[in-house]
């Protein structure tokens, strides 16, 4: 076997090693290197400012969706105080367990409400004070609206 015979199977040897090292150590490294390939790549275009030599426009962070919280429920039997400040949106729920009124003294809404079906109020705080809301009919406290000074 001459000296060139001899150079060409160490470098196919190598080669095999080397390939088998890739395989072994990206474990499922071809799904990924699939992944890669199918997915499309992103390209940088120059701006004109990166043409002429300026400040590359920074790309701005995109909002995010800020939660917005539960809306309350008053339910018959446990009054509670919910509290807002003036020039926020009022929204809540009520609850009952027998058919009536409810009614928001102050703001002088009224809405009826049926057993087992929740009532959805929503206005804004334009008027500052302690309001109650009450089943009207029964005379029931449900709670009350306590709107701040903004």
């Amino acid at each position: 076997m001459s000296r060139a015979q001899r150079l060409t199977y160490v470098g196919i040897a190598l080669a095999i090693a080397v390939v088998a090292v890739i395989v072994l150590a990206g474990g499922s490294g071809g799904d990924d290197e699939q992944e890669a390939a199918q997915r499309p790549a992103a390209t940088a275009t120059a701006t004109p400012e990166d043409r002429a030599g300026g400040a590359a426009e920074t790309p701005s962070p995109t909002p995010t969706a800020t939660p917005r919280p539960p809306v309350p429920t008053l339910v018959q039997g446990r009054p509670r105080t919910l509290r807002f400040t003036e020039g926020e949106r009022i929204r809540f729920r009520v609850r009952a367990t027998q058919a009536d009124h409810v009614h928001v003294h102050g703001y002088d809404l009224m809405k009826d409400v049926a057993p087992g079906q929740p009532v959805t109020f929503s206005f804004p705080a334009d008027i500052t004070g302690i309001f109650e809301v009450e089943l009207e009919d029964s005379a029931v406290l449900l709670g009350n609206l306590r709107v701040d000074p903004s």
